[in-house]
């Protein structure tokens, strides 16, 4: 599908294109999503200029994602994308800065594109240059990675406040250690989100960088440079704030396999300690168990409730001491 923006009477001017179709005067961006053959053949010959394939897409060197060919710049970036499904993904994004307009190439729907173009029918001037279609559709990436990274910020909080328990006593734990499972995995997905903010910041950051020598050597307007310093600085700033919550939650995830532990533990003590009370009984009923011809106790009348005395003895005595001792 090929959608062509452009401003018009203060408007937003949103126009769906064909195969077939003639480029619109005054289209300030391109957008492709997820195209056809024939559709990026079109867009290639109104342009005069090769699109990248989806497999050059994919590939990781930076020559690969980040050239020129002529007039026109090619940027490739990861971008995040079913942030709030339990399996966020991130995808490829080709931006093409060319004279007649900026071009994107995508297959995915990323909400930050809709955001933008949300936001530009409000504000028409957003539309009011390839440039600044451009800037803005990083700001509105930009934005969005903000917005995912402060709900992952607010559910670190919850989880902790779950594994530390603020409203309980200092020394305890969960009871149910299934919910410390839950908890693990909750910290699993966050970070699984958090990793790919930092892939899609990371692909951004050094496209902005490309961008602003592009910008420099071709002379993009001041307002466009001047914006992209701001998004890079936005950015530095979401590597940092992305850096924290990583090292927060691997904090976390060690404080909950260590209750994990605390709970295991407890419940070995109990084992250890009911092993270790009736041992002595254990040993005295095998001793008065044996089957020999001469033992003393046999033929005496107090040698059972003695025997029962001893065990009783023998079992409180150390359950006593350990609860002296505070094990218990």
């Amino acid at each position: 599908m090929i959608t062509a923006y452009l401003p018009q009477g203060g408007q937003l001017q949103r126009i769906e294109l064909t195969p077939t179709s003639t480029l619109p005067e005054g289209v300030v961006w391109i957008d492709l999503f997820e195209p056809s053959q024939a559709e990026e053949k079109a867009i290639e010959t109104l342009l005069g200029m090769e699109l990248p394939t989806r497999e050059e897409m994919q590939e990781i060197e930076i020559s690969s994602r980040l050239y020129r060919e002529g007039d026109a710049s090619f940027m490739t970036a990861n971008i995040l994308y079913h942030a709030e499904t339990p399996q966020p993904q991130t995808t490829a994004v080709t931006f093409m800065r060319t004279p007649r307009a900026t071009v994107t190439l995508r297959y995915a729907d990323p909400q930050s594109f809709r955001q933008f173009v949300a936001r530009a029918q409000r504000q028409p001037a957003l539309l009011a240059s390839p440039d600044a279609a451009l800037c803005g559709i990083l700001d509105a990436i930009i934005d969005r990675a903000a917005d995912v990274l402060e709900i992952g910020s607010k559910d670190l909080d919850t989880i902790s406040r779950d594994i530390f328990g603020y409203n309980r006593k200092p020394d305890e734990v969960p009871d149910d250690e299934s919910d410390l499972e839950a908890v693990v995995r909750k910290l699993g997905h966050i970070e699984d989100l958090n990793s790919r903010i930092r892939d899609s910041l990371l692909s951004l950051t050094r496209l902005i960088a490309f961008l602003t020598l592009t910008m420099a050597e071709q002379r993009g307007t001041k307002e466009s440079r001047t914006w992209l310093k701001t998004l890079a600085r936005d950015v530095q700033s979401l590597n940092e704030q992305a850096a924290f919550l990583a090292h927060k939650g691997n904090f976390l995830l060690d404080a909950t396999l260590g209750l994990i532990n605390i709970q295991q533990t407890k419940i070995i003590k109990i084992f250890s300690v009911a092993a270790t009370v009736f041992l002595p009984p254990t040993l005295i009923a095998s001793i008065y168990g044996m089957n020999f011809q001469h033992m003393p106790e046999l033929d005496w009348n107090f040698g059972y409730p003695m025997a029962i005395a001893l065990m009783i003895a023998s079992a409180v005595l150390p359950y006593w001491w350990f609860k002296r001792k505070g094990w218990l």
